[in-house]
């Protein structure tokens, strides 16, 4: 058994190829990752039944839904601060506005609470991330639970 555990959690751990954007699907999730060179990692992660989760990791400490610390996005040099927290109108329109932006964006960089600044891969994401509103899109923030 915990074996399997361990599987698992290797396996979510690993999920996304380095340099690109990822998609996959798993007991009622639908997931994004951009992961770069160094392993560093953008995880979206869409429930009909929960608001959005964005988590992520710069060398193995988590920011965001998931982690102890905050980031922002800088897209295109527009930067959207905590793009997760969907709670309020402002914060549900910023995660709209950087899902779109990520889609179409040939600059994403990430930083960190603490000042750290990642460059993550836009290679793939106008095919894996699908637009916003549409029957393929299955994100949902906290205003619309």
């Amino acid at each position: 058994m915990f074996g399997a555990a361990a599987l698992l959690s290797t396996s979510a751990v690993a999920f996304g190829e380095r340099g690109q954007w990822s998609s996959g699907w798993g007991q009622g999730t639908s997931e994004y990752a951009a992961v770069n060179q160094r392993g560093d990692r953008l995880y979206i992660a869409c429930n009909p039944y929960q608001p959005v989760r964005m988590t992520l990791t710069v060398g193995g400490r988590d920011y965001g839904s998931y982690g102890d610390g905050e980031f922002s996005l800088v897209l295109d040099g527009n930067e959207v601060q905590t793009p997760y927290e969907t709670n309020s109108r402002v914060g549900e329109n910023n995660f709209f506005y950087a899902w779109e932006h990520l889609r179409k964006s040939h600059s994403i960089v990430a930083v960190t609470s603490d000042g750290q600044q990642v460059e993550l891969p836009s290679q793939g994401s106008f095919n894996t991330l699908p637009e916003a509103f549409t029957p393929e899109y299955p994100c949902r923030t906290a205003l619309q639970i």
